[in-house]
């Protein structure tokens, strides 16, 4: 009987592949050997059946019977086509015994199941990022009815080198790892058959220095949420409007809805008053905010949006804020950018800013906790900066980084080693160009 030791082969569908096909090698070779003389054909075929044997012996409780049965027909030359016939229904039978002696616990986790499509977990860790000068955002969710298999939104990333989207490859560029164990992976861009969820709240400054822009701004965000939403997204859409305070709101719904809301007046009015089903809870939460911020500040909305909205799920978050005047949080530290950024997550939503208050390199020296730049909550949380003229006309938002991102997004899925408790999840990039990780703590999907 053959030791434990040299029982090497796995007992798997491939394994049993190539046992089948040196079958037909033995006895092709034995066939032809046959036309040179029946007892070193024969011969020959034995210490070659026996090689077969010894390496697929694994594959089956009754090996060695089979070896035994080798052994002795070695002892003694062969030479009728009978016996060659029972050797032959002899390796049929082994054949069958391997094929139900296969364990269920030896086949590798990705060929069973409604998962086989995802890669097995390889071995090592992903590689540590150099350059990090890109940041992934994603978005966690179960796979209803299967709560094993994870989804993971990924936005696209704009490799800032070439400013283009980075085709990512498994664990080739692109890599996973859940509480130290890198996972396989399956990608699969969004498209229309592969809709992926996206939650795009516009954040925009109704100050009066805004009026010029307003009328502009608001036709241009129609226009990119018709436009993200026949690129095969599956988008909803909110707004807030500020001036200090929240002056206006409306739900994340449908872009139609939207495109209602703020066609409803001009200028800077746009954005003012409360929409949807839910106005009049919107507008009680918002007088009830007392910020205690009475400038131009963008995280008085984002954080209003982020605690009163109506996020799905799995969904990618993002913001589009819009504004001309510095981020002043009142010497607040709970709405300054230090403290924001301190805060927050990538999976409560990437952040991009349309500046038009002019070249920003004219901005001046930030005054912390008064007068803050910005686009630093959109480097803080890897989104990116549009800068626009004062009147807007140049603005189409459709050419906007984010927008490149969403339409290069990707659906990611793993299979999670236990989807019921919270986990610790890295998602790495890694090109010869570009690079970066986000980590998300305490992770529920």
């Amino acid at each position: 009987m053959l030791r434990k030791r040299e029982m090497k082969t796995p007992c798997n569908k491939s394994s049993l592949q190539r046992f089948v096909a040196e079958l037909r090698q033995f006895f092709a070779e034995n066939v032809a050997e046959k036309k040179h003389g029946a007892h070193s054909g024969v011969k020959t075929s034995f210490f070659f059946g026996t090689r077969v044997a010894s390496r697929y012996a694994k594959l089956a409780t009754g090996a060695s019977i089979f070896s035994n049965i080798i052994k002795k027909r070695k002892m003694k030359k062969v030479e009728s086509k009978t016996a060659l016939k029972k050797l032959f229904m002899l390796l049929l039978m082994l054949t069958s015994v391997a094929f139900y002696a296969c364990k269920e616990e030896d086949n590798p986790t990705n060929n069973d199941g409604p998962n086989s499509d995802i890669p097995a977990d390889p071995s090592g860790s992903a590689p540590a990022p150099t350059i990090n000068n890109v940041r992934p955002a994603a978005t966690f969710a179960k796979t209803a009815g299967n709560e094993s298999r994870i989804r993971i939104s990924l936005l696209g990333v704009i490799n800032p080198t070439t400013g283009q989207p980075i085709e990512f490859a498994g664990n080739q560029n692109l890599y996973v790892t859940e509480d130290n164990t890198l996972k396989g992976i399956k990608l699969t861009r969004v498209s229309a058959g592969n809709s992926l969820g996206v939650d795009i709240v516009f954040t925009v400054d109704n100050s009066g220095s805004m009026f010029e822009e307003a009328d502009s701004i608001a036709a241009k965000i129609i226009a990119f949420a018709n436009t993200l939403q026949a690129s095969g997204l599956n988008l909803r859409v909110g707004c807030v409007g500020y001036d200090g305070p929240v002056t206006g709101a409306l739900d994340l719904t449908a872009p139609e809805s939207l495109r209602v809301y703020l066609n409803r007046s001009t200028g800077t009015s746009r954005t003012r008053g409360f929409g949807g089903p839910n106005a009049q809870a919107l507008q009680q939460a918002a007088q009830g905010q007392n910020a205690g911020v009475f400038g131009e500040n963008a995280i008085v909305a984002i954080r209003y949006a982020d605690s009163l909205f109506a996020w799905r799920q799995g969904t990618q978050r993002v913001y589009i804020n819009f504004t001309d005047e510095p981020t002043q949080p009142g010497q607040r530290v709970w709405y300054s950018t230090d403290g924001f950024l301190a805060s927050w997550n990538n999976q409560r939503g990437t952040i991009h800013t349309v500046w038009s208050g002019g070249d920003t390199t004219n901005f001046g020296t930030e005054v912390p906790l008064s007068q803050e730049k910005p686009w630093r909550l959109s480097f803080g949380t890897g989104g990116t900066l549009k800068v626009i003229r004062s009147d807007a006309r140049d603005l189409d938002l459709t050419t906007l980084p984010v927008t490149v991102a969403l339409q290069n997004s990707w659906l990611v899925e793993f299979r999670s080693a236990n989807p019921n408790v919270p986990h610790t999840v890295r998602i790495t990039v890694k090109t010869n160009s570009a690079d970066g990780e986000t980590r998300y703590e305490n992770v529920s999907y």
